[in-house]
């Protein structure tokens, strides 16, 4: 063996040695390999494939990238100089080849020839980067437009990169800003604008993508100027051309107002603003014509490149060649080297060979124009790419693809059917034609966290279709069925909010888009849909914390109507969960007390149960203890009259509240325990919540410091599990009142201000709660700050305050730590 491996060494050497004496000529390959070796192509190929597990070729790529690192970690000579004296024809393949062997490109090589803090450091600026979406396929080329992009953002404060519709704008960004992580040391945040509609909803989209809260009362920009003024960090908001006037009226604002912020926008159209420095994205790059068009030729093409990659997915037996190369560069150059474009004809692999989609389909990809600079008709380019495969589908599939385009934010197989069906396109149809728009690209497959299938449309493709809607007048038909399924769905939520409360808070929050987009367009076109569709999300939004947004709806669809009616009794129930949260408890008891008589004149003593349990806290919050404990006794009666047992157990979560207002602590703690076990068998999301709070409660009343500590942070854990941040921040000021009963007060100082932090974002309040949780502020928070003197206060209080709610939840749930 000994001897076997010294042959093998002798052998590689002497391949290398050939390899190296010719690495500047880029036509040395195989043949002259082989020929230098004396040896024929195939003794060649099996010798190094039984040496390496490489094929020759692969071998001499190897050697010629080694040589290339080599140069590189000298520093001193260029990407270009390194590409062309390792024998690579064009610096963009010797890119691609580089980081496909590496894993990273020839740019980074600095970074990762360093020590390893240098690496350590590297791996840390991930995460600064925010919301940016997970990419499932490799990105090809553009290394150029990368480093022009990252050069540009450094010296702009406002970068527009602007292009045709389906350029790859976002996918460029995505991939060139996260380098900047070093310059922006509060993040980079990535700014989805697809989903939102309206210019009125920019701001709060914004917001909620840096994980800032509304405040009742309060203007939006506002908020945003004050939480981010002191912040170094950049925004790319992500297309905005169907928001062009809002996301300039933003952009300018911001780029006056905070010093350290940079903004990055993707769109079809420039902003026109000042200070604004607009880059406009060529398409894919394409080599000019040539007398000898093989692999080698093409590879220089980025286009032809995507399109092989895209190919092989379609199709794993595709192989490009030197046998279909020239078509391949045909249809990449018919298209211009549109990203998009080149994706869709690409999937056709899938059904029939790359001869036969020139043959078939030559004359239509000769409909997308050659790019003139100034003069790019941008609608009639992207629209010639869609429409050339929105052409290829039968007249059922065209029907159902522009019907499909109603859906914001994804769709499941049944909303497809519920909402496209009509006499023309029965549901069976439906199932016919569905999969052959995915099959064309027309439609996207995903799946949720579990398991189950979603379809979604570009929203390039999605504004087509809802264009296609308007000219054949089928826009309202759609919306109104859409509008019917979703407030169908959440009516369907609301009676089975107790019954089934995980599974409903799971699937409205997946149809959140498509509930907002429902009530937008019912707002002015069905008032009385509008009202039903509120009504029935506000235990909801209530629940999952979207207090600002829930607000905005319910008191809208309250000034529309003042009838007595089941839909009117849920929107005064919803408004009154949501608003007994805030410094408006007054009025929160007052519209619930109204939902109760009309529950009460419509004999439904289920929905009047909840009621009075929901009015159980605003009473105890203004001090009328009289009337909480009645409304307590009043819903444990009615709910045991329905034996309903999700009714019972969650009414008994709100006794339990009275008995801990009472400080009965050794009382309450077989109900908590029972609340608990029935809740999880029952699988009722809010009243194991509720359990594992009152067991800090308890823990706490009795003066077990170290047990009230761990059971809120294990309510802290089951809200995140469930996604119920307002209760969460009750829970983080808890494990501050315990923490402070353990004498470290530093860390229950820095908690609590994380806490009201929170809920002044969320627009709660956590003094009057509770009496007893306010002797409890009192003799917890208070205390400790007397114990550390003002000073100290006010400097853990800042420390807490500058902590993100993540950020002080693990802060929290380390024990260890203070």
């Amino acid at each position: 063996m000994p001897i076997r491996n010294s042959l093998y060494k002798n052998f590689t050497q002497q391949i290398d040695e050939i390899i190296n004496s010719n690495i500047q000529n880029e036509r040395f390959g195989v043949s002259g390999l082989a020929c230098e070796m004396n040896m024929s192509r195939s003794n060649l190929h099996r010798r190094i494939k039984n040496i390496t597990g490489d094929s020759v070729s692969q071998y001499l790529r190897k050697v010629r990238l080694n040589k290339a690192m080599e140069m590189l970690k000298e520093q001193a000579y260029t990407m270009s100089e390194v590409a062309f004296a390792a024998g690579f024809g064009s610096a963009n393949y010797f890119s691609k080849c580089f980081k496909d062997h590496f894993g990273y490109p020839p740019s980074e090589v600095e970074n990762y020839a360093g020590d390893n803090e240098e690496c350590q450091t590297l791996q840390n600026n991930k995460n600064v980067i925010k919301n940016f979406p997970d990419q499932t396929t490799s990105f090809i080329g553009r290394e150029s437009e990368i480093n022009t992009i990252l050069s540009l953002v450094k010296e702009n404060r406002i970068v527009s990169l602007v292009g045709t519709g389906g350029c790859g704008k976002t996918r460029l960004a995505c991939e060139a800003i996260p380098k900047l992580a070093k310059e922006y040391k509060d993040g980079i945040w990535f700014v989805n604008l697809v989903p939102v509609e309206t210019i009125e909803l920019v701001t709060k989209q914004v917001l909620s993508a840096l994980d800032i809260a509304e405040v009742p009362g309060k203007e939006m920009m506002e908020i945003l100027i004050e939480r981010i003024l002191e912040k170094k960090l950049l925004i790319l908001l992500d297309n905005c051309e169907h928001l062009l006037s809002a996301c300039a009226e933003l952009s300018a604002t911001l780029i006056q107002s905070v010093p350290g912020l940079s903004i990055v926008v993707t769109s079809r159209e420039a902003l026109n603003i000042k200070e604004e420095k607009v880059w406009f994205i060529s398409p894919l790059s394409l080599e000019d014509p040539a007398p000898v068009i093989n692999v080698e030729y093409g590879n220089r093409s980025e286009a032809v490149r995507l399109f092989a990659d895209r190919a092989l997915s379609n199709n794993p037996g595709f192989k490009l060649a030197n046998e279909n190369i020239s078509e391949v560069v045909t249809i990449c150059q018919k298209v211009d080297g549109i990203p998009l474009a080149v994706e869709l004809v690409a999937g056709r692999i899938k059904y029939m060979d790359i001869h036969a989609i020139i043959d078939r389909f030559g004359g239509r990809l000769a409909e997308i124009p050659s790019r003139v600079p100034g003069t790019i008709e941008r609608h009639k380019t992207l629209q010639a790419t869609i429409e050339w495969s929105y052409n290829l589908l039968s007249e059922e599939e065209k029907t159902l693809f522009r019907k499909l385009s109603v859906f914001t934010g994804g769709f499941d197989l049944t909303a497809a059917e519920e909402v496209c069906a009509n006499e023309f396109l029965s549901n069976e149809r439906i199932l016919d034609a569905l999969p052959h728009l995915i099959d064309t690209c027309m439609i996207q497959t995903t799946y949720s966290t579990k398991g189950q299938m979603r379809y979604k449309m570009l929203e390039t493709l999605r504004q087509y279709g809802k264009k296609l809607v308007l000219e054949t007048n089928e826009a309202d038909e759609t919306s109104e069925k859409h509008l019917e399924y979703f407030t169908w769905m959440a009516e369907k939520a609301f009676h089975e909010r107790l019954k089934s409360q995980q599974t409903w808070i799971e699937k409205l929050d997946q149809e959140h888009d498509n509930l907002i987009s429902a009530l937008n367009w019912s707002d002015n076109n069905a008032p009385e849909m509008f009202i039903r569709l509120s009504g029935a999300l506000g235990w909801f939004w209530r629940f999952h914390s979207h207090m600002v947004v829930g607000c905005d709806f319910l008191e809208r669809a309250l000034a529309k109507n003042t009838s007595h009616t089941e839909s009117h009794a849920r929107v005064l129930y919803g408004l009154g969960l949501m608003l007994s949260l805030t410094e408006e408890v007054p009025k929160a008891i007052d519209l619930l007390n109204e939902s109760l008589n009309l529950w009460r004149q419509n004999e439904n003593i289920e929905v009047e149960a909840a009621v009075l349990r929901d009015l159980i806290f605003p009473y105890q919050s203004v001090g009328d203890l009289e009337s909480s404990q009645a409304c307590g006794r009043q819903c444990m009666e009615l709910a045991k009259k329905t034996r309903n047992l999700e009714l019972i157990n969650h009414c008994l979560g709100y006794v339990c509240f009275t008995y801990l207002s009472a400080k009965n602590f050794s009382q309450v703690k077989p109900l908590i325990f029972e609340l608990l076990e029935t809740s999880e068998k029952l699988n009722q999301p809010d009243g194991i919540i509720l359990a594992r709070h009152y067991m800090g409660d308890v823990a706490l009343g009795e003066r077990d410091f170290k047990d009230a500590e761990r059971r809120y942070a294990s309510s802290i854990e089951t809200c995140w599990k469930y996604g119920n941040t307002i209760q969460s921040i009750t829970d983080l000021q808890g494990i501050a009142f315990a923490v402070s009963g353990q004498s470290r007060y530093e860390k229950s100082i820095r908690l609590d201000a994380a806490a009201r932090e929170a809920a002044c974002q969320n627009g709660i309040h956590l003094k009057g709660l509770a009496g007893f949780w306010d002797d409890w502020i009192c003799t917890y928070i208070e205390g400790a700050r007397k114990k550390v003197g003002e000073e100290l206060t006010n400097q853990y209080q800042d420390e807490g305050r500058a902590m993100s709610f993540d950020e002080a939840v693990k802060y929290a749930l380390n024990f260890e730590i203070d």
